[in-house]
């Protein structure tokens, strides 16, 4: 629970935008008062509900273009973003579509399997997609979804051996015989409710991207449409829907094995789910109608265009076919840049079509901006994923002219941005964990010019170009896209990031250095330990400038390759080493 001392601390006008992701906006400070006096403020006012508000600009759009009569809001806050699919949920009259990629058997994915059942039984149709791969794989869950109420049904995308919980082995045999199958994954993240409003961008279903867990959190966003645009996320729900790797529950083998057993929980109260304290806030949170409205329908702006973008089920014919239809048109719109292009992602693993239309923006523009957020070593998920990054960072640096900013997993920003930390510090003291809770970048954003965004769930890796089906808004609005850019220029400052620039080396070592490196990162092997990058941090006392400043190594520090890590040696960056020195040929499926 909230206390109040710190509800105040963190208390902001009431009319500031959401998308501005500090605190809970003004409103939270009623939402504490409720919960310490335990008084209910239930909707007051003659407004009709958030959901019955955004009925009526579906019905008041144009039908004729889609792309015009919608408004939208920026989601920059797990904690809200929670407590509006709650409310949203329980405000359904009619249906539900939900994608994820990851759904986890944890407090925040079993408050979602809760409210869906409870918006079953009251007769609203509830239709749920999981990605198979990284989602909950306990049969004896399928079953009772499976058997729950009729007016929910759950599917899974390309499951593994028509298997909720395959084997080892039998993943083993899948990946032998069908590479592609099990490699092209749904990375769709997409919610409507009554075919009038949709949420979709970065967030999953699990604690971690909610502001909930007492580990790694998730830094993300999201962004919530109403109009005429939410029909064609509706239509692209339906066609994954029926593609023929969308497979029920109850056709799974081992789930249908568990349902003619019998032997499976039934949770027909709230008390039969184990929320582990969580969630009195949220849960009065989203029963408050006048506080909905003021966190989101009143902060809702029209906005001049927006392009709904969503790949195809099953994205392409061969492993690495490049027709995919949002990587192409978020080329094109990055193409068109005349001054800038900020750029946050996860993951920084530019293919070679993305560093060929990099390098063509540069020679057209030499001037042009080319920023990017990203993970660091210490925040981020994916070692891997951030391996492969490690090994092309000097071309990004040297040869493209990449502006690289690495978020720091506690950055200066964090009390605005997760204000739940020391009651998760707590509960991470209490579960005897010796690490405190720290964020990691997952938000995966675009603005170009002031002029074109993008929000979504597309990362800039090789998986999002060729593997991994991705869905996403594109926004024609100046005042959205400059929200957007101060938002992630927010997350590039000096206290939240580490910048990436060329280390000082003597002369002559430094144009050996260069040259055998750049060599050796054309080929599938590089062994050569000296690394042409590496971080710095801003000295006190002194002011912010670029990397190709004259006085940049007077006001920056070096502060080594993989800032953030503890000292010794250890298998992370082993790891890290090793992928640089022999990983390129994994680098295609990153």
């Amino acid at each position: 629970m909230v206390v109040l001392s710190r509800i105040l601390a963190i208390h902001r006008p009431a009319v500031a935008v959401v998308g501005r992701c500090g605190g809970r906006i003004g409103a939270r400070i009623l939402w504490g008062l409720v919960i310490l006096s335990g008084v209910s403020l239930r909707a007051q006012s003659d407004e009709p509900s958030l959901l019955a508000a955004m009925t009526t600009v579906n019905i008041s759009s144009e039908a004729d273009d889609p792309s015009r009569g919608n408004r939208v809001l920026n989601l920059e806050n797990g904690y809200e973003a929670l407590a509006l699919r709650v409310h949203l949920i329980r405000q359904a009259r009619r249906s539900i579509e939900l994608q994820t990629f990851i759904w986890t058997n944890d407090e925040v994915g079993r408050l979602m399997i809760y409210e869906l059942v409870e918006a079953a039984r009251r007769g609203v149709k509830v239709r749920v997609i999981a990605d198979h791969m990284v989602s909950d794989q306990n049969p004896e869950v399928g079953a009772f979804l499976a058997t729950a109420n009729p007016n929910l049904e759950v599917r899974h995308y390309r499951p593994v051996m028509e298997r909720l919980k395959p084997s080892l082995w039998q993943q083993a045999t899948s990946a032998m015989f069908g590479f592609h199958g099990i490699n092209q994954r749904m990375h769709n993240k997409l919610m409507v409710v009554d075919g009038a409003v949709m949420l979709t961008g970065g967030r999953n279903i699990e604690n971690t991207y909610f502001n909930h867990s007492p580990g790694m959190n998730f830094r993300d966003r999201e962004v919530m449409a109403v109009g005429p645009v939410v029909r064609l996320a509706e239509a692209s729900f339906e066609e994954y829907w029926a593609f023929r790797h969308v497979v029920p529950s109850a056709e799974l083998k081992d789930v249908a094995t568990v349902m003619q057993s019998g032997r499976f929980p039934r949770y027909e109260t709230r008390s039969d789910y184990d929320f582990g304290g969580y969630f009195e806030e949220i849960d009065q949170a989203a029963d408050d109608a006048d506080q909905m409205r003021t966190l989101f329908w009143h902060q809702l702006r029209p906005v001049d265009r927006v392009e709904f973008l969503a790949d195809d089920p099953g994205k392409g014919l061969g492993l690495f076919d490049k027709a995919s239809r949002t990587t192409k048109a978020l080329r094109q719109r990055v193409g068109e840049a005349q001054r800038e292009v900020t750029v946050q992602s996860p993951y920084l693993i530019l293919s070679g079509s993305a560093r060929k239309l990099a390098r063509v923006l540069r020679r057209q523009n030499p001037a042009i901006s080319l920023r990017v957020s990203t993970n660091s070593y210490a925040s981020t998920d994916n070692i891997l994923a951030y391996s492969a990054n490690y090994r092309l960072r000097s071309q990004y640096v040297e040869k493209l002219g990449l502006e690289v900013f690495e978020f720091k997993p506690h950055p200066d920003s964090l009390p605005e941005l997760f204000p739940e930390f020391d009651a998760m510090a707590q509960r991470a003291e209490t579960q005897g964990k010796k690490a405190a809770p720290f964020f990691c970048l997952h938000a995966k954003s675009l603005v170009v010019d002031d002029r074109v965004s993008f929000v979504g769930s597309y990362n800039m890796d090789p998986r999002s170009v060729s593997l991994n089906t991705e869905v996403g808004l594109i926004i024609e609005d100046e005042a959205f896209a400059r929200e957007l850019r101060a938002q992630i220029e927010r997350d590039m400052e000096p206290g939240n990031s580490w910048v990436i620039a060329r280390r000082e080396y003597p002369l002559g070592l430094d144009t050996v250095n260069g040259l055998i490196s750049g060599l050796l990162a054309l080929g599938p092997v590089d062994p050569w330990p000296i690394q042409n990058t590496s971080s710095f941090e801003l000295k006190p006392g002194t002011d912010p400038v670029p990397t190709n400043h004259p006085e940049f190594y007077q006001r920056y520090r070096d502060t080594g390759i993989f800032p953030g890590a503890s000292g010794a040696v250890t298998s992370k960056e082993i790891l890290t080493r090793i992928y640089k020195a022999v990983g390129a040929s994994l680098t295609p499926i990153m």
